[in-house]
């Protein structure tokens, strides 16, 4: 076989039957690139963990067409791949046990270099929960902090929302390919992250959501942030698997206190008493996490509930007051308002144009900042 590209390998190894990222961090680690690794006599492989199964399986691989079509898709939809001896893998996954071997990003991957702070939660989040993210992430935006989260409905799609209001970029980590945005109803969100932010994935283009993927992309998110946010949680959540993820990396793990008795706040709740430090405002973040930003930071850039609302026309201020702090679908809001098919079209998409409105998976809804409290 001819010598090939160094990320060839990488690509070839992650799709090896039965070889995880553990043992091949570990080989890395010992042999210093993929090539080494590739090329290492079995012996050498087994002090690393890696059994003489994979090893029969490297040696039969012959599919390098397949690692040239990955490597084609990804050019082809704006993303680059970046593997463990790439100079701009992040430093902060290299310090976990199992750091994924190849990141296929869309975006500025300059800002896997960036401080960063997670911010998680439930899928079904209360209106406060979400507006409370969004202001959260604003906030920690404002100051220059990466804000990463996974992209999910709730409180990760309103982090990402506010983060991208401030000065401060944005990192969502996805459990498919950059080519398949799971949820749908974030596909616009999605490509909002890849023109000012970055999207990450471990899956190569054409990988869907699997409820297996989800689980293990929450290493990732942890594992990017020198601290997890946590905001509302089931006792079953998925953020608490990103929470639990976090303390093994050497993370700082946060939670915002909820009402007692809410399905939302029983994660949190039990997170606080476990001796996660309580969040109540970005500062409390910074004061935990000394040099997350600068000393001549401001957050001035930060986004409040509440913002100045641009002036509005008699039908967008009718629409407006119609939702009020609701999630509507269209339907619904057609009825509350009387209003024809064509009318509401129009007027919604002039302000989701204005940064007024978002579409969500089961409709529509104002914008956090401008929902009056």
């Amino acid at each position: 076989m001819s010598r090939r590209d160094p990320v060839d390998y990488w690509l070839a190894l992650s799709r090896l039957p039965g070889l995880g990222t553990l043992g091949l961090a570990r080989a890395w680690r010992e042999l210093g690139s993929g090539e080494s690794v590739w090329q290492a006599a079995a012996a050498r492989l087994a002090r690393c963990g890696i059994g003489a199964a994979v090893v029969a399986a490297r040696d039969r691989f012959s599919d390098w067409a397949e690692i040239d079509a990955i490597k084609k898709r990804v050019a082809e939809i704006g993303g680059r791949i970046i593997s463990l001896e790439d100079p701009a893998y992040p430093p902060a996954l290299l310090q976990i046990s199992d750091p994924p071997v190849v990141l296929f990003v869309k975006g500025d991957p300059e800002i896997l270099a960036r401080p960063a702070v997670a911010v998680v939660g439930a899928r079904r989040a209360s209106e406060l929960g979400r507006r409370f993210s969004f202001s959260l992430a604003g906030q920690l935006a404002g100051r220059g902090v990466c804000v990463v989260s996974g992209l999910a409905l709730g409180v990760d799609g309103a982090a990402h929302e506010g983060a991208l209001r401030g000065p401060g970029p944005t990192l969502a980590v996805m459990g498919t390919g950059l080519d398949l945005v799971y949820p749908e109803a974030h596909r616009h969100l999605a490509a909002k992250i890849a023109e000012k932010g970055l999207l990450v994935t471990e899956f190569p283009p054409g990988t869907g959501p699997d409820r297996h993927h989800f689980p293990q992309r929450n290493r990732i998110v942890s594992g990017l942030s020198r601290g997890i946010v946590v905001v509302e949680a089931g006792e079953k959540s998925g953020s608490l698997i990103t929470a639990r993820l976090g303390l093994e990396q050497g993370r700082e793990v946060f939670a915002v206190p909820g009402p007692p008795g809410l399905p939302g706040s029983r994660g949190v709740n039990r997170l606080l008493k476990e001796g996660a430090q309580l969040v109540e405002s970005a500062e409390d973040v910074f004061a935990a996490l000394p040099g997350l930003a600068g000393d001549d930071s401001t957050a001035a850039g930060s986004v409040a509930v509440g913002a100045r609302r641009p002036v509005l026309s008699p039908d967008q201020a009718l629409l407006v007051a119609a939702l009020a702090a609701d999630e509507l679908a269209f339907d619904e809001l057609g009825v509350r308002l009387g209003w024809e098919t064509g009318r509401l079209s129009r007027v919604l998409l002039e302000l989701e144009l204005n940064g007024m409105l978002l579409k969500s998976g089961c409709g529509f809804r104002l914008a956090p900042e401008f929902v009056e409290a």
